[in-house]
């Protein structure tokens, strides 16, 4: 009885993070040299947008935050984005999605989420910016320059 309810406490503490990747055929992600990041404001997570540019800045991408109502024909690559906090004795963000669009169509989709909120997993606690470079990482099928 007591392997059991080890082995349930163990289940519970790992495998909480679901990173999914859709990349459409043909995507390269090496022709990105820019990004325009759509401001969602209803995203809660501070800094959102600022971690974000600093992901994409380590692989010498550049970024601008726009709002939706901007212009965006003179970006090459526009980055959509949806993401939720939860709190357990302080906030964390739980999921995020992220859609990367180039002349009009999705390239690249990448997903995060903590299967029912984190649980019990410390991993849970690590920090938005961490989370938000595994989620570019996966986007852009790639990792990061030293």
């Amino acid at each position: 009885m007591k392997k059991i309810l080890g082995l349930c406490f163990v289940v519970g503490l790992v495998g909480c993070t679901s990173i999914q990747v859709n990349n459409a055929t043909g995507f390269n992600p090496n022709s990105i040299r820019q990004v325009c990041i759509v401001n969602n404001p209803k995203v809660i997570i501070k800094d959102f947008d600022s971690l974000v540019e600093k992901s994409f800045a380590r692989y010498d991408i550049g970024t601008k935050v726009i709002k939706d109502s901007d212009d965006m024909s003179l970006c090459q690559t526009i980055l959509n984005y949806t993401a939720l906090r939860s709190w357990d004795m302080a906030p964390y963000m739980v999921s995020a999605q992220f859609n990367l669009i180039q002349n009009g169509k999705q390239v690249s989709e990448a997903s995060f989420r903590l299967k029912g909120n984190g649980g019990l997993a410390p991993n849970k606690w690590r920090s938005t910016e961490t989370k938000i470079n595994e989620l570019v990482d996966q986007l852009l099928e790639k990792t990061p320059k030293k």
